[in-house]
């Protein structure tokens, strides 16, 4: 699809209005205004109009690749917590009909249906997590007004490694599940889970909790309000 074309009045109105930062703020950006970035893709018929367009560093635009702002197409929520904790129990109080669930503990359960007796093969757990990744990649650039509740251990992937930090930039609902560092190794010990308890160390080291969550998405909201895209906080998000 053809990028459209802003107006160059429009463009001169974006950066008197909203500046010349870049408004994305994805890992690795540069900061500066480069090129003019559609808050609706412009492939969801986004318009090129002051209200639509902010500008973006050249490395944000490109890694965004049309995923949308929580809210501009489907609401987002990520749940996050160590292996062993109930993601899936935590979650189910706050669907609503038509919601979309994704989550690598249901997709190693439906590729291997007895995992719970014993522990995923490797075979499965990347199989899972490839799955995780396409259904990932389609959801977060959703266009249509739905609830997505994509659930993992890790907020990290091969193709994002920085993925907790593209979810505060996209002003995701994200809340943390985390049962304790000793009721989590306790658990994976009795299952023999080795694999789970390589990654509950890997989480604790990263050092999540809610209220470092809450906190850096209070700050980039704070900027979305700067930029006219926000002004309630409450909007899209669950009250726990």
């Amino acid at each position: 699809m053809r990028r459209q074309t802003v107006p160059r009045a429009v463009r001169a109105e974006v950066v008197r209005r909203w500046g010349n930062d870049c408004w994305l703020m994805l890992p690795g950006c540069t900061g500066n205004g480069e090129e003019d970035d559609h808050v609706v893709p412009y492939s969801h018929r986004g318009a090129a109009s002051v209200a639509n367009i902010r500008r973006a560093c050249k490395h944000c635009n490109s890694m965004r690749q049309d995923r949308v702002l929580s809210g501009f197409g489907a609401t987002l929520h990520a749940v996050i917590g160590p292996p062993s904790c109930d993601l899936m129990g935590a979650v189910e109080p706050y669907l609503g009909a038509g919601s979309i669930v994704v989550s690598h503990a249901e997709l190693m359960g439906a590729l291997c249906s007895e995992w719970t007796y014993g522990t995923p093969s490797n075979a499965v757990r990347s199989a899972a997590g490839m799955a995780w990744d396409a259904a990932y990649r389609r959801l977060s650039k959703e266009a249509q007004p739905v609830d997505v509740w994509f659930m993992r251990a890790l907020p990290a992937t091969r193709s994002h490694p920085r993925m907790l930090d593209e979810w505060v930039a996209l002003d995701y609902d994200i809340h943390v599940v985390d049962d304790g560092a000793g009721a989590v190794m306790e658990r994976l010990r009795q299952r023999g889970d080795a694999k789970g308890m390589e990654i509950a160390r890997q989480w604790y080291a990263m050092h999540i909790t809610q209220d470092v969550v809450d906190a850096r998405l209070r700050a980039r909201h704070a900027r979305l309000v700067e930029l006219g895209l926000r002004n309630d906080w409450t909007a899209g998000r669950v009250e726990w």
